[in-house]
């Protein structure tokens, strides 16, 4: 049986997760963020949420971001359908001046998961450049995970970045490994994202996928082409990018969650 723990991106690792909409993705996503807060609790985690989808358990709120308050008794998902929370999650305020400062406090918050949520474009343009000052932070040894879930937002029809001059998720797959920095991307499709993005992924999971073509492109970037499109209820495929370069895999298995966060997830 195949475990989470060989399914779970190691520290520095660059993760594709690619599936249609209802196939499983961000859910598939939301328990790596939550195995990664578990089993790696200093690991800084920020999540870009642009849907938006995951619900945070606080906000930041004071001096330096250093309080939390409960968003249920804020009130902040009042107007959302059911949807399961993050735990020990806070929310970015994008009403502070200094949005990061204070957000990561391991000693009295171990695990604690960092999210961004908007809906707009100056939103996602200000995401970036919270993630650009998130990555460029010279921390020695600090693992860090950058997390985005609805990537295609962030990317034009031509593959290029929304914000031309900071094409920061590119980036930190380029050179974050020799810092220890991830990269958690999910996307409804891998058509649209940069070329370049893929062929640095050293992970690929694969949920369905509704565009035929899509699979071609994959088998573009080293995917064995007798590969199809996984189908069923939460059935993926991960694949791993082994030292010579080549693509192993697939594992295929499927997320099989607790009753209690099936219920709370959105009926669309």
């Amino acid at each position: 049986m195949t475990a989470i723990d060989d399914l779970v991106q190691g520290p520095g690792e660059r993760h594709m997760v690619y599936g249609g909409t209802r196939t499983g993705k961000s859910s598939g996503m939301d328990w790596n963020m939550r195995h990664i807060q578990r089993t790696r609790p200093k690991c800084d985690q920020l999540v870009a949420d642009t849907k938006p989808r995951f619900r945070a358990e606080t906000v930041a709120y004071g001096p330096g971001n250093r309080l939390r308050k409960s968003t249920l008794k804020a009130g902040t998902y009042d107007s959302w359908a059911s949807g399961p929370v993050l735990p020990n999650s806070v929310l970015v305020p994008w009403q502070s001046n200094h949005p990061l400062r204070g957000m990561w406090n391991h000693e009295k918050r171990p695990g604690e998961i960092a999210i961004m949520q908007g809906e707009t474009a100056r939103e996602w343009v200000l995401m970036l450049h919270l993630m650009h000052h998130f990555v460029n932070r010279r921390l020695k040894d600090q693992e860090r995970l950058v997390v985005v879930d609805e990537g295609l937002d962030f990317y034009q029809r031509n593959t290029l970045g929304i914000d031309s001059k900071n094409d920061v998720i590119l980036r930190t797959a380029r050179a974050g490994g020799e810092r220890n920095i991830g990269l958690l991307f999910g996307a409804h499709r891998p058509h649209g994202v940069p070329p370049l993005l893929n062929l640095l992924s050293s992970r690929i999971t694969l949920f369905h996928l509704r565009f035929e073509r899509d699979m071609a492109y994959l088998h573009d970037i080293g995917v064995p082409e007798e590969e199809e499109s996984p189908v069923g209820d939460y059935v993926f495929k991960q694949f791993k990018v082994a030292p010579g370069g080549t693509i192993d895999g697939p594992v295929t298995a499927r997320f099989k969650y607790p009753d209690s966060y099936l219920k709370q997830l959105a009926a669309t």
